[in-house]
């Protein structure tokens, strides 16, 4: 069997066979069990001469045994004497015999080192359970070669196997293997031959491997102790000095330390020197009492002070023999990286102290209980409760009712070592309320939260604004949506990001098939390029204001718009966005027609009515004349003829008049309100030419008319009211109901009528404009009379003129048109 390497828990004395520890060193026993010490009494039972042998065999009695022997711990060698197999004893030898191997078998199968056995060819023959568990093997490794063994296909190994099977003894070898589970392990080999044959050849081989991974782990750390240490020592550099007193003076008779260097001392310079040949007067006057005192008192003394620009601290310790004083012993440390980092600490309280201090925040220091400790100024203020009455109590006593489960969740949950952030109201002292935004941060000490600090900061205002933003948010979201013009958000590509309702009904997309669609859906291919320049002067920070063109529906038909398209900056001034407000100019163009044939048909009036009021005069005179003449006349054929064109040219001037008369009207439930509002849309272009603003003001009405004549008439007074104001001004526009009629005032702030002028107002071939004939106006109040209403006018010279028109309003004056 091969040899064994105890551990400290077996004893020598649990061994039944003779064994010992032995001291190579000394060449001493240190231990022995009672068989050992039996043998050894024996004369002719030389131990030394078998520890002095090369061979582990020897006969002792006609017996052959074998000396094993085994490193234990440090420099001790367990050693044991087994008897070999061939010898031949008595039955009672023999069980003797065979009960301490026995023994033996066990102590290597329960041992926590790693043992197992080779033969002379490397073939596993036997292992213990602790060589299993360390390279997880098994048992179905019995019988194969060992080095082929995945841990142990180590050269190292395989070289270190080698010598025990030439018989070479292998003693604390170290090498590092990967066991199964790919785990790294470190061992102390021992090899050595286990058993020989007749002709002394090594038939078999023990192999001990004891893991030492933990023990070099530890000696790993314990080296970088050391070299931390060692730094530590190094950077706290110090001053020993060894002083005694000589007569009256006191004597350097040591001095050790780095810190000389930094004084630039050296110690051949101070050893046998007084300290009045050291120090300077000044020094020399703090040192010296102190030494004489210790002398005389035998206490310890230490201090701080300085010298050379070295802040220290300095131990004087007295050595004494038979109760009197002879030696001094002074250890000066170098504390002035210690007094900096007291000073930065200070420095660095200070500054603590004077951002809680003057914070605008209101600071306040809570304990685990939730109980406030410590406010600041800020909190005072913003609490409105003076300190006295927060310290000492609760921090949700300060919390409207509503938000105290809230703020606690966050306060338990900043105990448990997580910093969180909350928004909270405060009840103040005045009674009002206060938001505050509150960040609860744990206070750490040891690992451990003692507190909390919480910082508040006063977002009532920020609120109110936030909310005053959501409004304004609101009302532009609902003017985006409700605008009567459509509007497109685009993004700096001419890419579509949003429309309204408008938008959607005016082109007959609905928002969701075109986002993310370019504008340029909106055109035909050729006005593409156009769209490109517009787009390149708005990226250029300019506007296109007023552009009219037509683009087409979602169903190919044509619109005539008028657009803007405005950049959209941010802070930075970069271009975000673009606005497209697009403006459905229908309306207006049919306006601009009904206006135009209006015109038209007053023109045509005008000159019927002239050449009729022209011809007539002269035509009744010729008349008479002819009638005179056809009383003396013989030729009557002749004078027939010319009477019959006369009645001609009276029957094309009565012609001429029915020109200048209303057409036929056809009546209708009508809503002023949208006839006023559509006619003042169409009226506001011509008023941004000419500089003049307008003042829209209407209630809802509907009357019972022909809405084409009450337009005209509208616009009629509207168009002169603006050539009343040919350097701009203000048109008001004024619909209301009064006694049960529609009561519509356009006023202008232009010279005004004298009042001579006022009274022929309505007369025909009357006008206060220069080309007028007068016979608008007449018209217009033709058209209301018929619909039974009034038509007035006020006018005051630089007041302006105010036109007035009552006309009933429906199911008031019954349908009777």
């Amino acid at each position: 069997m091969a040899e064994i390497r105890p551990v400290n828990a077996i004893s020598v004395h649990s061994i039944p066979v003779p064994a010992a520890l032995w001291n190579p060193g000394l060449s001493t026993i240190i231990e022995a069990n009672p068989e050992w010490e039996e043998r050894s009494g024996i004369d002719s039972f030389d131990i030394k001469r078998l520890l002095e042998s090369e061979s582990e065999h020897f006969i002792y009695n006609e017996c052959s045994y074998s000396l094993k022997r085994g490193t234990v711990e440090g420099s001790l060698e367990l050693l044991m004497i087994v008897p070999s197999i061939e010898t031949r004893t008595s039955e009672n030898e023999k069980d003797k015999q065979n009960s301490s191997s026995d023994i033996y078998q066990s102590l290597i199968r329960n041992t926590p080192t790693c043992v197992c056995i080779i033969d002379k060819n490397g073939v596993l023959t036997e292992m213990n359970e602790s060589f299993k568990q360390l390279f997880k093997l098994t048992d179905e490794a019995i019988g194969e070669s060992l080095c082929r063994q995945s841990p142990f296909k180590n050269p190292a190994f395989v070289n270190l196997v080698m010598k025990g099977i030439q018989g070479k003894n292998v003693q604390r070898e170290e090498l590092t293997f990967k066991t199964g589970d790919d785990r790294e392990c470190t061992c102390h080999i021992t090899i050595s031959p286990a058993d020989y044959n007749q002709r002394g050849a090594v038939d078999q081989v023990g192999i001990i491997l004891h893991d030492i991974t933990e023990k070099k782990e530890y000696e790993n750390d314990l080296l970088s102790l050391k070299v931390e240490l060692e730094n530590t020592l190094r950077l706290q550099k110090t001053i020993t000095y060894k002083i005694k007193k000589h007569q009256d003076d006191f004597v350097i008779e040591m001095a050790a330390g780095d810190l000389l260097n930094k004084l630039d001392i050296s110690p051949s310079n101070v050893i046998g020197k007084t300290i009045q040949e050291i120090f300077d007067t000044y020094h020399l006057g703090k040192i010296q009492p102190k030494l004489k005192r210790i002398w005389v008192t035998g206490e310890e003394l230490t201090y701080e002070d300085e010298y050379k620009g070295l802040e220290y601290i300095a131990s004087m310790v007295p050595v004494m023999k038979d109760g009197e004083v002879t030696t001094i012993i002074c250890s000066i440390a170098d504390i002035s990286l210690i007094k900096d980092i007291q000073r930065k600490l200070i420095e660095t309280q200070e500054k603590y102290r004077s951002m809680v201090q003057y914070s605008p925040d209101n600071i306040y220091m809570l304990n685990t209980e939730g109980i406030v400790q410590e406010v600041n100024p800020a909190a005072e203020g913003q609490w409105t409760f003076p300190s006295d009455d927060m310290i000492g109590k609760h921090f949700s006593e300060f919390i409207t009712e509503d938000q105290q489960i809230d703020t606690i969740k966050h306060f338990e949950t900043a105990l448990q070592g997580e910093a969180t952030r909350y928004i909270t109201t405060l009840n103040n002292k005045d009674g009002n309320r206060t938001h505050i935004s509150v960040t609860n941060i744990p206070i750490r000490v040891n690992d451990k939260v003692i507190g909390i600090y919480g910082i508040g900061q006063d977002i009532t205002a920020r609120m109110k604004i936030a909310e005053e933003l959501k409004e304004a948010k609101e009302l532009l979201e609902a003017y985006f949506e409700h605008a009567g013009d459509g509007i497109a958000l685009l993004d700096p590509a001419g890419e579509i990001l949003k429309v309204n309702q408008h938008f959607e009904s005016m082109f007959g997309w609905n928002e969701a098939e075109i986002i993310g669609e370019s504008i340029t859906i909106l055109h035909l291919e050729e006005q593409v390029s156009q769209f490109k320049q517009n787009l390149k002067m708005v990226k250029a920070g300019k506007r296109i204001k007023d552009y009219e063109t037509v683009r087409y529906r979602k169903d190919g038909s044509p619109i005539e718009i008028v657009f803007n398209l405005n950049p959209i900056l941010n802070d930075t001034g970069k271009l975000i966005g673009i606005s497209a407000i697009i403006r459905d100019l229908s309306e207006k163009k049919r306006n601009e027609d009904l206006l135009k044939k209006s015109e038209q048909l007053a023109m045509i009036g005008q000159l019927a009515a002239g050449v009729a009021h022209e011809i007539r005069n002269p035509l009744t005179t010729i008349k008479g004349f002819l009638q005179l003449m056809k009383e003396s006349a013989e030729d009557d054929f002749h004078l027939q003829v010319i009477q019959g064109e006369l009645d001609r040219i009276e029957i094309i001037t009565n012609e001429f008049l029915a020109l200048a008369k209303p057409r036929a009207v056809h009546f209708s439930m009508t809503s002023l309100t949208t006839l006023l509002t559509s006619s003042v849309e169409f009226i506001k272009m011509e008023c941004l030419k000419q500089g003049v603003d307008v003042r829209f003001s209407v209630e809802e009405a509907e009357i019972y008319c022909d809405s084409h004549q009450i337009k005209q008439v509208v616009l009629n007074v509207m168009k002169n009211a603006l050539e009343a104001m040919p350097e701009g001004g203000l048109l008001s526009v004024q619909l209301e109901k009064e006694n049960g009629c529609a009561k519509i005032s356009i006023q202008d702030n232009g010279a005004g009528i004298p009042p001579e002028r006022m009274k022929h107002l309505g007369e025909p071939f009357y006008s206060t404009k220069e080309k007028g004939t007068g016979l608008g106006l007449m018209i217009c109040q033709k058209i209301i009379k018929e619909h039974n209403g009034s038509f007035s006018i006020q006018s005051n010279v630089n007041d302006g003129t105010t036109v007035t028109i009552l006309l009933p309003i429906a199911g008031k004056a019954g349908k009777e048109y």
